[in-house]
């Protein structure tokens, strides 16, 4: 149970000044600050093992009684000890959006102690490589490294990349081993470092270790702990600075362009080019100046260009032209967005840092508490008395290229070298998508079990629909002998982290998320029929505990014609109700707009003998529009890693360049690679089936067949041990 203890903070924008308020509770924020690009940084008193919940409001006293209607912006963040930060810059895997602070007049924060971790004792570790990157060092252009955590626990949910405070994009590559008794993940990161302004940051990883990993069987309490690695701090120190977009996508159809903005640390003359999957560039701009600003309509000179994956490559070239370096600023906000408030006029004063051999001035809030600043140059002074004292030493400090791959002042006072700089492919950093129009809808509708803390959920009897009562019989470990039906669905608060990455990686490459519907968001009833929102989706994931009648009290006689089916329990609070396979009527209103593919992460969502039963008896939970339907024969285990496998491979592929996979292969090989090296019971099989019309049972996201009405069973065993 969360604790009722929680720190409010008002943090607004109003005629560039900031107001803060404080309130007098045990929790307690400890400093704020807004970055250069208006995004807000967070510090407060923390506990050792503790776990938060950062909530938001745009405006106070929402509800008719006074109260605020508060949200959840992060969940499960974790103590970095005495004191913690993260930064708010939007999160825009959620539904509806939340934007980026920049955007709103005002926005307040509370912080929610949840609790400490369950394995508190026996936490994971995490460490950014000091191989690849070290503790203030200079990093310029593509900043490759690996971040690697450990524990003797079973379970690893992978690492979390933070920059400033920010989370960074799901990792590019993951390795899973084991050494004696410890089980490691190292995962490889990739960041274009021009895509921040030149100067100090920090960066970390979290990281989280389960008891167990988690399925239908395992139903016991998954326990878990959270591991943060020591803070790293890198000088970004590029040419080319600050490349950003003016919307996370945009949609050319509906009029809208993207803004491609860049500052450069000298006058240069710049290229941009927009090239496609296949690196075949499809529009170029070129200017000159100290920034550039480039508004793409998503067209091309020669060719009518698809919606999808497209990747910004800017170079820049000094021209010697006299100019101040560019130090500031937040890329455009094109597209209608509202402007930026201007926190540099701000007159409070506050405390600065100027790292060694930096000429580079930052707010000392950068440094989250604790952190080494000794040789640091600290002092005081109002925003707008720093932007004087950076302006004015700029003549005596011009940039030129340095040797090796950074930028130091020219001592000599006079002109800049030549120099210039190709920016790597942006963007790697969120919410930034390099796309171009809506290349999908994807819905998700999940429960994790935990409205009755950590007793889990019940699903009484099901009656099978005849007179006098009988009850169906299922398939519940729980219950070995004398079983009524009745299941105890364990709680399974992994699902939101696995929505989450699945949703985050779908986006990034170009789908929408309108719909996202977890616990008490979710109506059972939204899954059951032709009207379900659901089939107004391109694809939709459900997650759940799933059973299926077996025995010979079995056949469920609510359906016209009585057969055999699989059963998802989905929840209101403590108790829940059973959604039958045979309720769903899925697919789209036409054959190519709405549901196409459905995934159903349950155990035994497809369990093949009772699918047949449907299907003799001519119980179909689709309709003619509907290509797959995505499942499994046998229990599943929760894996964040599996579905971002999954959204990556039939986007993008599994390799470092680009060859989709079908959904299907995509599915079964995500799953393989997420549990290739999963410390899992001894004796366990995960055997994956896709039921499908027999002309989509191919399908890929790029490619589809309209259904021809004759459905096939497919299934591939992707663990055993």
């Amino acid at each position: 149970m969360k604790k009722l203890k929680s720190a409010v903070l008002v943090f607004g924008f109003l005629f560039a000044s900031i107001g803060q308020s404080f309130c007098q509770t045990n929790l307690q924020f400890t400093s704020v600050n807004a970055t250069p690009e208006n995004a807000i940084q967070l510090h407060w008193a923390s506990t050792n093992g503790e776990l938060y919940q950062i909530q938001y409001a745009n405006a106070l006293a929402t509800n008719s009684d006074g109260s605020t209607a508060w949200q959840v912006i992060y969940d499960g963040y974790p103590s970095q000890g005495t004191n913690t930060f993260i930064g708010d810059f939007g999160n825009y895997a959620v539904a509806p959006q939340i934007t980026h602070p920049k955007y709103n007049p005002m926005r307040f924060y509370r912080i929610v102690d949840e609790g400490q971790d369950s394995l508190a004792s026996d936490e994971p570790t995490v460490t950014l490589d000091p191989a690849s990157i070290t503790n203030n060092s200079a990093a310029t252009g593509e900043l490759t490294f690996t971040v690697t955590a450990a524990t003797d626990q079973p379970g690893l949910k992978g690492t979390i990349l933070y920059v400033d405070g920010q989370e960074m994009q799901p990792a590019d590559d993951t390795t899973n081993y084991t050494i004696g008794a410890t089980n490691y993940e190292t995962d490889t990161y990739t960041l274009n470092t021009c895509e921040w302004l030149n100067g100090t940051h920090i960066l970390y990883a979290t990281t989280e270790a389960t008891s167990q990993y988690s399925s239908q069987q395992n139903s016991g309490a998954v326990l878990s702990g959270h591991g943060v690695s020591p803070f790293v701090s890198l000088l970004f120190s590029n040419l080319v600075e600050e490349v950003s977009f003016s919307q996370p996508s945009f949609d050319p159809s509906q009029g809208e362009t993207q803004q491609v903005s860049a500052v450069f640390a000298a006058n240069c003359n710049w290229t941009l080019d927009i090239e496609d999957v296949n690196s075949n560039i499809v529009q170029t701009a070129s200017g000159s100046g100290t920034s550039m600003q480039y508004n793409w309509d998503g067209t091309s000179d020669e060719t009518n260009i698809p919606n999808g994956l497209y990747f910004y490559y800017i170079s820049a070239e000094t021209n010697g032209e006299t100019s101040e370096v560019v130090g500031g600023g937040s890329g455009g906000s094109g597209g209608g967005s509202p402007p930026s408030p201007d926190f540099m006029s701000s007159g409070i004063s506050e405390s600065w840092a100027v790292a060694p051999d930096s000429e580079n001035v930052v707010p000392l809030a950068l440094y989250p508490p604790g952190f080494d600043t000794n040789g640091f140059t600290i002092f005081s002074a109002t925003p707008s008395e720093v932007a004087s004292l950076t302006a004015s030493a700029r003549p005596e400090s011009r940039i030129a290229f340095g040797g090796g791959g950074g930028f130091s002042p020219d001592a000599s006072g006079g002109g800049s070298s030549a120099s210039s700089q190709n920016s790597p492919a942006a963007p790697h950093r969120p919410p930034n998508n390099p796309i171009k129009g809506m290349v999908g809808k994807v819905g998700v509708a999940t429960d994790t079990y935990t409205g009755n803390g950590t007793n889990g959920l019940s699903c009484g009897p099901l009656s099978n629909g005849l007179l006098p009562t009988l009850y169906i019989s299922m398939y519940t470990p729980q219950y070995p002998s004398g079983n009524t039906g009745a299941t105890l669905n364990p709680p399974r608060p992994e699902h939101k982290i696995e929505a989450s990455t699945f949703v985050k990686e779908m986006q990034y490459f170009g789908w929408s998320n309108p719909l996202n519907e977890i616990d008490s968001q979710l109506n059972i009833n939204d899954l059951r029929g032709s009207g379900s929102p659901y089939n107004n989706m391109d694809m939709a994931i459900c997650m759940f505990h799933g059973t299926y009648g077996t025995g010979s009290s079995a056949t469920d006689y609510t359906t016209p014609s009585a057969c055999k089916q699989m059963y998802y329990a989905v929840g209101t609070g403590g108790s829940g109700q059973y959604l039958r396979l045979s309720e769903m009527n899925l697919g789209g209103s036409s054959p190519t707009n709405g549901l196409k593919w459905m995934v159903i992460d349950a155990c035994f969502s497809l369990y093949q003998a009772n699918w047949s039963n449907m299907k003799s008896h001519n119980v179909k939970p689709y309709n003619s529009n509907m290509h797959l339907i995505l499942g499994a024969t046998t229990e599943t285990w929760t894996s964040p890693l599996k579905w971002y496998n999954f959204a990556r491979y039939m986007n993008y592929g599994r390799h470092n360049f680009y060859s989709p996979y079908t959904i299907r292969n995509a599915y079964y090989q995500g799953n393989q690679d997420a549990f290739q090296n999963a410390d899992l019971p001894e004796g366990t099989t995960i055997t994956l089936s896709v039921a499908g019309d027999s002309a989509c049972l191919d399908d890929s996201l790029q490619t589809n067949t309209p259904p021809s009405g004759s459905w096939q069973y497919d299934s591939l065993e992707v663990f055993s041990n």
